[in-house]
């Protein structure tokens, strides 16, 4: 190929990347519109004419042999004993190839009943197919709400467990605190109800669904409460100088950095509860919000990089938000404040890492990427030492979250391989359903004694390798497993080489 070749070939798939993602940002932007907030195509789905299962982002798709809705533990533990390979699927809110397979892809989505609410003791139990969006729901009717929920509420309760959903706090932060008993079904379809006192309890929690399938949990809720969110530009050194008494005065806190420019300020979110009713119309200060971070991530970034503008749209973008964000706040109820519901087409890589060393790891990251010129949205959060995980992002130690989230009309496969060079050298813990190019050496390199314990969980509830599909066999064990390959495919942004593994240093 010429070198004239290359970069025709090069032009042509960044300006297919472009259309594409724009292509989807604006059919979502649409019907988010159309619905009045409430509703977008940010799930997965199974089309049956074609027998295809596709992520939310339409980046990752496998044919599996049967696709299977069971709507009874007795279905699901037949189902689970009659095959040879299986992996369970939720809404599909995932950024890498966990959920493939060429086998049986069983889905909970007709699994999803709330099967007691205790209104004194505040305990609910719940199968687990049921999305965010709709147990918060009857929760609110019951004058409950969760302590916790991470940035989406299209997931399902399953999902979220099994990659130990986070969101961002000073007291708590993740989901699996609040969990009181699972009810997990093993290899050889047998069902069987877990507690904390129960290791397997903990590997199923974060464990991806190579333990099996949880189907049923027992949750500790509180009382319904509202949330004041208040956004904020603010400048850089002055986060840095005073990020703990931030996070000691605010109950939850976050931060969006736009990477691959320097830029002297930052978007501060910040929610705090309160006893003041939610804001009159608050759904529509709500659009506005997420209508704006669209126009800015969605389009005008990706555009920047594609037209090599990227200092003067970062720092315009920031320039519009301080004008239509800048200390503007809402009062929501607890099931709107956190999670969003528009999000661009966008991929992500995250790690928590130390919190005494996040502000390091933060800064070799964002010299690293302003000198490969990369535009991404960074999304920092924090968590204290709460998860019930054997394996996760937070397990073990005070966390502070560092997330990539580049729009998907750039290919970040380069610069996610290096940028997670960076955060494993500062002790950085995988997120699950992020994509990465770890393995089971750098696995046990993050968890140590928590990986072999993990390890001998899995291996109990699945000793043949049912749950083992192509990604965990090298997250787990870095051997293929054994007739096991997946014929899925795909989208382009994946398409590149994973450069080979490399040695994790100190």
């Amino acid at each position: 190929m010429s070198f004239l070749e290359y970069q025709c070939r090069r032009a042509a798939d960044r300006i297919e990347r472009i259309a594409r993602t724009w292509t989807i940002n604006t059919a979502n932007t649409v019907v988010y519109i159309l619905s009045f907030g409430e509703h977008v195509l940010h799930e997965g789905r199974y089309a049956r004419l074609r027998g295809i299962w596709s992520n939310w982002s339409r980046s990752f798709e496998s044919q599996p042999a049967s696709f299977e809705t069971p709507e009874t533990e007795e279905e699901i533990c037949r189902i689970v004993r009659e095959s040879t390979r299986l992996r369970a699927v939720g809404g599909g809110h995932t950024f890498n190839a966990s959920p493939l397979t060429n086998g049986t892809m069983l889905s909970l989505d007709r699994y999803t009943k709330v099967l007691s609410i205790d209104e004194v003791t505040r305990r609910v139990r719940v199968q687990t197919g049921i999305r965010l969006r709709d147990l918060t729901a009857v929760l609110l009717d019951h004058g409950l709400a969760l302590s916790v929920q991470g940035s989406t509420d299209a997931q399902s309760l399953a999902g979220l467990l099994s990659t130990d959903i986070h969101g961002t706090g000073r007291d708590d932060g993740f989901l699996s605190s609040n969990v009181l008993s699972l009810r997990l079904v093993d290899a050889e379809g047998r069902a069987r109800t877990l507690y904390p006192k129960d290791e397997m309890f903990h590997a199923a929690l974060g464990g991806l669904g190579a333990c099996g399938v949880i189907t049923e949990v027992e949750i500790q809720c509180e009382s319904a409460y509202n949330l004041r969110k208040s956004v904020e530009i603010v400048e850089r050194d002055w986060v840095t100088k005073n990020i703990d008494a931030i996070l000691e005065e605010h109950k939850h806190v976050s931060f969006y950095y736009i990477g691959g420019v320097y830029t002297e300020s930052v978007r501060m979110n910040v929610w705090d509860r309160t006893v003041e009713p939610p804001t009159s119309l608050y759904r529509l200060h709500k659009m506005r919000l997420e209508l704006t971070d669209m126009l800015v991530s969605g389009y005008a970034l990706g555009l920047a990089k594609l037209l090599d503008l990227s200092d003067l749209v970062a720092n315009l973008g920031l320039g519009f938000m301080r004008l239509t964000m800048n200390g503007h706040s809402t009062v929501y109820p607890a099931r709107e404040g956190f999670p969003r519901k528009l999000f661009y087409r966008h991929d992500e890589l995250e790690y928590g890492v130390p919190y005494d060393a996040h502000q390091a790891c933060l800064d070799e990251v964002f010299a690293y990427l302003e000198e490969k010129r990369f535009l991404t949205i960074i999304e920092v959060r924090f968590t204290p030492d709460k998860s019930q995980s054997l394996l996760g992002p937070g397990v073990g130690r005070r966390t502070c979250f560092i997330e990539l989230a580049p729009s998907l009309s750039v290919d970040s496969t380069k610069v996610f391989a290096d940028v997670e060079e960076i955060l494993w050298k500062h002790g950085g813990q995988l997120h699950f359903g992020k994509a990465t190019r770890a393995g089971a050496k750098e696995m046990a390199a993050m968890y140590g004694e928590r990986f072999t314990r993990f390890q001998r969980a899995r291996h109990a509830a699945d000793p043949r390798g049912k749950f083992v599909n192509d990604f965990i066999a090298r997250l787990f064990t870095d051997v293929a497993p054994a007739q096991h390959t997946e014929t899925a495919t795909s989208g382009a942004e994946h398409a590149a080489p994973i450069p080979a593994f490399q040695p994790i240093t100190a």
